[in-house]
């Protein structure tokens, strides 16, 4: 009895033992359950945000080049407006010569309008009045003839000149008519591709925003992402497969915003010689080493130009400055390889931001008027920051110097 009762205590304790290891057991179990469910959910949140990470890098990747391929169509575009605006100034210079050559033939008709009355007035009477009867009103008949014969000799002039002055009225008329139709066909022409040029520049608005929104929503996601990853690693052993889905090259460096990315391809300044592009479509009116009103030597070169005309960019390069200098006013420096600049002054409105990088004929701002002279561009170019000529750089059609 009493061996019983002593095995009996250490019985039930056994058994409260094991009762209490299989309890524990089965909690252990459920925690390491509710610790599976956990992580599996941790890895599908994760995988979700991967995918979403994916996605942006690839939409970044076709915006950034939507936007390059935009770049090349916007420079397209600006040279066919330079080309309209060309055209125009030839136009408005022809016309002006035209109206020129008008006020002064409408200045010498009244000056003669009567010499050219009277003459005409005695024509007429004396086509009303055969020399017989003309001969009544003169002292002597042969005054009266020989008044006759004088006046009568003048009429192949006064026809051949009147003929003449009409014919010229008539020629500048026409012309000064065919001009304005042609200039009226390039303003529309000139609007189609200023409308054709917003279209473009909403467009790479458009593209250069979503670029920025496609990166800010990727910052999101990679610190989503990272969050994620850290709440794994206080988890589970997921720590080495996490830390290589961090560790890989940040893929936001794709989504950088494509007009402050340097272009896939940017030629050397060194082999640019007869291929810089006229940072204007106009007249050049003044060379490097001549002297300004000031009897100071220009350091550039002059362009006149329309007001409003589209200022390009002469070559490939970086904007390293756009804004108001000193007396310059708003100005563009642009950086080109091989220690070249180029410096573009006379500007009403800037279109581009520093650290911007721009292709050779690429719309850069708009020319602004700079009294009396009119409206005036200026190019000057530096090689290791001292000035040289730029124009045995320009293209061909742009080396002559016109009056």
């Amino acid at each position: 009895m009493l061996r019983s009762a002593i095995r009996s205590p250490f019985a039930a304790a056994a058994v409260a033992a094991a009762a209490f290891a299989l309890l524990a057991a089965g909690a252990g179990e459920a925690s390491a359950q509710n610790e599976r469910n956990r992580l599996k959910d941790v890895e599908r949140r994760i995988d979700k945000g991967r995918g979403r990470d994916a996605a942006l890098s690839r939409q970044a990747g076709r915006l950034a080049e939507e936007v390059r391929s935009i770049r090349k169509r916007v420079v397209t575009v600006a040279r066919r407006l330079q080309l309209q605006e060309a055209a125009t100034m030839r136009v408005e210079r022809r016309l002006a010569r035209l109206e020129n050559a008008i006020r002064t033939d409408s200045a010498e008709f009244r000056r003669n309008e009567r010499q050219f009355l009277q003459i005409v007035g005695a024509l007429r009477r004396i086509r009303s009045n055969p020399p017989g009867v003309l001969a009544m009103h003169f002292a002597d008949a042969q005054d009266a003839i020989r008044s006759t014969i004088v006046l009568r000799s003048l009429v192949p002039r006064l026809r051949a000149r009147a003929d003449e002055l009409r014919r010229k009225v008539v020629a500048h008329n026409a012309l000064r008519r065919q001009a304005a139709r042609e200039r009226k066909d390039i303003a529309a022409k000139s609007e189609a591709l200023r409308g054709t040029r917003l279209e473009l520049a909403t467009l790479l608005g458009r593209r250069t925003r979503l670029l920025a929104e496609t990166r800010a929503e990727r910052t999101l996601v990679q610190r989503r992402l990272a969050r994620l990853t850290h709440q794994a690693e206080t988890l589970q052993d997921l720590v080495a497969n996490l830390k290589r889905e961090t560790a890989r090259p940040e893929p936001g460096r794709k989504i950088r915003a494509a007009l402050l990315t340097r272009p896939n391809r940017v030629h050397r300044f060194r082999k640019a010689r007869g291929k810089v592009v006229a940072p204007v479509s106009g007249r050049l009116v003044a060379r490097f080493g001549d002297r300004d009103g000031f009897g100071m030597p220009v350091n550039g070169l002059r362009f006149a130009a329309r007001t409003g005309a589209q200022a390009v960019a002469p070559y490939d390069g970086q904007i390293v400055f756009a804004g108001s200098f000193r007396s310059y006013g708003p100005i563009l420096i642009i950086e080109h390889t091989d220690g070249y600049h180029s410096l573009i002054a006379g500007l009403a409105r800037i279109d581009v931001v520093n650290r911007q990088w721009v292709l050779a004929g690429e719309p850069v701002g708009i020319v602004g008027m700079a009294k009396p002279l009119g409206a005036r561009l200026y190019l000057e170019l530096r090689q290791g920051g001292r000035p040289i000529d730029p124009q045995p750089w320009l293209a061909a059609d742009k080396r002559k110097v016109d009056g």
